[in-house]
């Protein structure tokens, strides 16, 4: 099948997957009056889309399961499909503060954007909307500002054009600053923050340069090309740390599908196997609150071993957090 047939034919299966899902044994006789789609068609589409349908992790149960018995038609581990979409309050957040960073700098979020945000408040229960509410009062999406003199701006036109950058950039924890010649792959903005993500030449490795550390630049007229494996998302978590040797490193102990995440990312420092999947993640320390926050995003899946500052450090955090929602 082209790749447009194939993206018809997923959507068409998935749209159906509601109404079997509230009419388990429903016929195809019913189920084709219902959509008009010959039964035929959906008895061969069903049995070729669903089954490879699912949510991460993707284990076995994670799969929709499909089975047609006779001339009935049912479906197993199917509940997140269902209609209308229900969202416990911190994903109803994560929702609004996504929408919120779609907007440009300065300007409120597109009308149909707000009317999306309105319809999911509404479908809510009061007792959800009283939580949904106390919790977006707490937190906002800050912008990240461009730096003077148009710095994220004329990087931003090197990555598109795919030209080299001459940097004069100060690293964390140095007095002076040196000169960087790098190939510019893409920009993130995280913690009110810009991060360009680059293959330093004279490092041979890609790194991440904060910009408000760049102290001046020059666009070269060298051309290049992103290598065909490179994916800005495995940055867009990563931590950004001076992998100085003359600097601490930590201990931090990742379990079950963060300890895959970590072995599959682009992290920075060594990582050593355990048992049962497990890793052993020795990063540098270039800051204890970059770090702290970053385990912390890992809930449960991480543990800080060592050092002890830095261990009670996200102790105290998860103790304010429990805190704030006793």
């Amino acid at each position: 099948m082209s790749s447009s047939v194939t993206q018809e034919v997923v959507s068409r299966c998935l749209a159906l997957i509601p109404l079997i899902r509230e009419h388990q044994g429903i016929t195809l006789e019913e189920l084709s009056r219902l959509s008009r789609i010959p039964k035929e068609q959906i008895a061969d589409e069903l049995g070729q889309v669903l089954l490879m349908c699912g949510v991460p992790p993707y284990f076995p149960h994670d799969y929709i399961s499909f089975a047609l018995e006779g001339d009935k038609v049912q479906i197993r581990f199917a509940d997140h499909f269902r209609r209308p979409v229900s969202l416990n309050p911190l994903e109803a957040l994560s929702l609004k503060l996504a929408c919120e960073s779609l907007a440009p700098p300065g300007k409120p979020v597109p009308r149909t954007v707000a009317t999306l945000l309105r319809k999911v408040e509404g479908a809510m229960s009061q007792e959800q909307r009283r939580q949904f509410r106390n919790l977006a009062r707490r937190v906002a999406v800050r912008e990240a500002e461009d730096l003077p003199g148009g710095v994220t701006g004329r990087v931003a036109l090197a990555v598109a054009e795919r030209r080299g950058l001459l940097l004069d950039y100060l690293a964390a924890g140095r007095a002076a600053s040196r000169e960087r010649k790098v190939e510019p792959y893409g920009l993130l903005s995280r913690d009110g923050h810009w991060y360009l993500v680059a293959r330093d030449l004279s490092r041979e490795k890609v790194v991440q340069f904060r910009l408000d550390r760049v102290k001046r630049l020059q666009v070269l007229d060298d051309r290049f090309e992103i290598p065909g494996d490179f994916r800005l998302d495995d940055y867009a978590r990563a931590p950004v740390f001076s992998e100085s040797e003359d600097r601490a490193r930590a201990s931090v102990c990742f379990r079950g599908p963060s300890a895959r995440w970590m072995r599959e990312s682009a992290a920075p420092g060594t990582l050593e196997p355990l048992d049962e999947g497990d890793v052993l993640w020795h990063p540098v320390i270039g800051s204890s609150a970059g770090l702290a926050r970053f385990v912390l995003g890992f809930g449960g899946d991480a543990e800080v071993l060592e050092p002890t500052p830095l261990r009670r450090r996200v102790q105290e955090s998860l103790s304010a957090c429990l805190a704030q929602h006793s």
